[in-house]
């Protein structure tokens, strides 16, 4: 379980976020949901130890982030961090290089999976399969703890489906996923969790299954409610 203890963070005088507590779950899907400018990011980099925090902790069953840690989280940005010139071969590579818990084997499979050719360069992918690439690497390290930032942005909407599916095949069984997203309709009906940012803090906390049984709710219903009639 990824614990996440009173967070606060602050540049300057603008606070990002201040006491966020909630949990994520081995083997679930949680969502950190919010309009732009929330903090979604800051909060999911904070999480992976990638920008430092004024207060608040964060735990790995029941650890702080130490080495051993380290190779139970992944950290996927939203934009690919390798060079335009590279092709996926040479991504592929580099990475290798930086995780000695690299699985080859997963990564032939999700290759597959996004039908990508390895051989070709970065820079003459559309923004679709670049975002598939991006996932291809992070998923491609053995940890139990997968950290996304917004998958789902600038891309059309055949290569949303695509990533979407991603999440209800075997690639991500037995993982813990949190995801930020405002592009919520993609990925609703695989949400195990959501967790609603406003204004720095947490507005609400639900299991979706228990929203929809015990309120009649979707989680866009949820969404409504907060950011829209509460202003």
């Amino acid at each position: 379980m990824i614990r996440v203890d009173k967070l606060s963070k602050s540049f300057g005088r603008k606070v990002i976020f201040d006491q966020v507590s909630f949990t994520a779950e081995k083997g679930e899907i949680t969502c950190l949901i919010g309009i732009n400018g929330v903090g979604k990011t800051t909060l999911l980099k904070a999480i992976a130890h990638l920008t430092p925090v004024n207060s608040g902790k964060v735990t790995i069953n029941g650890e702080p982030l130490r080495a051993q840690q380290y190779r139970d989280i992944v950290f996927i940005p939203d934009v690919l961090p390798m060079a335009p010139s590279f092709s996926i071969q040479e991504a592929i590579d580099f990475m290798k290089d930086f995780y000695p818990n690299w699985n080859d084997a997963r990564c032939s499979d999700l290759l597959t999976f996004f039908k990508l050719d390895q051989l070709q360069k970065l820079s003459h992918l559309s923004k679709g399969n670049v975002a598939k690439v991006n996932l291809v690497l992070g998923l491609s390290v053995d940890a139990h703890y997968i950290l996304m930032d917004e998958p789902f942005s600038g891309i059309d909407i055949f290569s949303r489906e695509e990533i979407a599916s991603l999440f209800s095949s075997g690639f991500l069984e037995d993982k813990g996923i949190l995801v930020t997203t405002h592009e919520i309709r993609d990925i609703e009906h695989l949400i195990d969790k959501a967790i609603l940012l406003k204004d720095g803090t947490v507005a609400k906390e639900f299991y979706t299954e228990d929203l929809r049984f015990e309120e009649g709710k979707s989680i866009e219903d949820a969404m409504r409610e907060i950011y829209v009639n509460h202003g």
